[in-house]
């Protein structure tokens, strides 16, 4: 199974009914081209986990990094992992505003990932929490 993790910035004008439109365009395309994962969001970035077919995922990943409504879309990872880690999800959200603690907000969701997913997810989100 392909996954790749990135990191953006949204736009100061990208508030929660721009996130909800995106999440629901995200789940309508990523169904149809059975793609899985997870976006986490605090006030200043979004964390996004996707995987499926390769092609499929690079292209979506494509996609997103040209999207207007955020900036400095950084690639951390991409690569195989042994199976899906969130079958269930053509687009699990998260928001940590309320926290402010993307690292809180990774914990949460990765639960029934595998351990070096689920770890590996949490490095970065430390990380990120960690230079806020």
């Amino acid at each position: 199974m392909f996954r790749l993790v990135y990191l953006s910035t949204p736009k100061p004008e990208v508030g929660r009914p721009e996130i909800e439109q995106i999440l629901a365009s995200s789940r309508k395309n990523n169904g149809h081209n059975d793609i899985t994962g997870l976006l986490i969001q605090d006030k200043k970035r979004f964390l996004q986990y996707l995987e499926g077919d390769q092609s499929a995922v690079e292209d979506t990943f494509n996609r997103i990094a040209s999207d207007p409504r955020h900036t400095a879309v950084i690639l951390l990872k991409s690569g195989f992992v042994r199976r899906r880690q969130f079958p269930e999800w053509a687009m699990a959200s998260k928001n940590a505003e309320r926290s402010n603690s993307l690292t809180a907000a990774v914990s949460e969701m990765t639960a029934a990932c595998d351990k070096d997913v689920a770890d590996e997810l949490l490095s970065f989100a430390a990380a990120r929490d960690h230079a806020a």
